[in-house]
């Protein structure tokens, strides 16, 4: 069925207003242009739809059972269009980002206060991930951005670089490392470390620096999450290299954290998203909070 949006448009109006003339001056057409419309729309129905008088003209039985499916067709559609403006605009909306565990509960909060007092209609929810499930999860259209790391290209995922994140040291406050002001690579040699899995992309970068420093090393123990590692830490077990942002998980537990030198070293955190799917405006909205997060210090 050929029924275009202008037929029903001015159908609806002369239904309405009973003259062509009227219609025509609502819709901003000629008179003529009307009629044809309408002749269009019977042709395609296949049913005259009014009664044409000298001045006026009435709905046939077949019009007064199209009209008002034609005017539910014209105020749905206004409403869709008024919800797409809604969105453009910024006026509602939702947008899901994923996010690496340490950097959703130190780096992100602050910038989601400062985008819901702006936006104070727009929902933010927030999937705190290791790593390695945040690149599958932007895949499968679970979300719209994702902040993490990216250890290799991916021609599925575009990144947009946020900020570098150096490595730390994170021991205990009664750990002989306490007292010193930066601790190097080789210093962990005979140390129970605390690693993260080895899905983790920190853990490859954790892993190549002590292949040329302390290649006799090899991790004590092995977590999924930067706050099970400190937790061991707290109780004795062990010294970890954690992201800088790291400290701030640690606040109720007696740990220090201290810069690794040499070298020094350091992780790109990105802004990530699906290369072949445009951002919605609330989602590049975010995706600019987010960057100009970091560009503020």
């Amino acid at each position: 069925m050929n029924v275009t949006l202008r037929q029903i448009q001015a159908f609806v109006a002369v239904a309405e207003l009973g003259r062509f003339n009227l219609a025509a001056g609502r819709l901003n057409l000629t008179q003529s242009a009307i009629s044809i419309l309408i002749k269009e729309l019977e042709t395609e129905l296949r049913q005259r739809l009014f009664d044409r008088h000298t001045r006026m003209v009435s709905l046939t039985g077949a019009g007064r059972e199209f009209f008002p499916q034609a005017r539910k067709v014209l105020e749905d559609l206004e409403i869709a269009v008024d919800s797409v403006h809604e969105l453009a605009s910024l006026r509602r909306g939702r947008v899901l980002v994923a996010s690496a565990i340490v950097l959703a509960a130190t780096f992100l909060p602050p910038v989601i206060a400062r985008f819901n007092r702006r936006y104070p209609d727009i929902s933010v929810q927030v999937r705190d991930m290791p790593e390695e499930e945040i690149r599958p999860a932007l895949k499968r259209n679970e979300v719209d951005l994702a902040i993490g790391t990216v250890a290799d290209e991916d021609p599925e995922v575009e990144s947009t670089h946020m900020m570098r994140d150096r490595l730390m040291l994170v021991c205990r406050a009664d750990h002989r490392f306490a007292r010193q002001k930066n601790v190097r690579w080789s210093d962990l040699s005979g140390e129970a470390l605390i690693a993260l899995a080895k899905e983790n992309p920190l853990r490859d970068l954790v892993d190549r620096a002590l292949l040329h420093v302390a290649p006799d090393i090899r991790p004590s123990y092995e977590v999924r999450f930067s706050t099970t590692a400190i937790s061991m830490i707290a109780a004795g077990l062990g010294v970890s290299v954690l992201p800088e942002n790291a400290r701030q998980l640690a606040p109720l537990v007696d740990v220090k954290v201290m810069e690794l030198v040499e070298p020094a070293i350091s992780r790109d955190v990105s802004v990530l998203q699906l290369r072949q799917r445009a951002l919605s405006p609330v989602a590049q909205k975010m995706k600019e909070y987010l960057l100009d997060a970091e560009r503020e210090g």
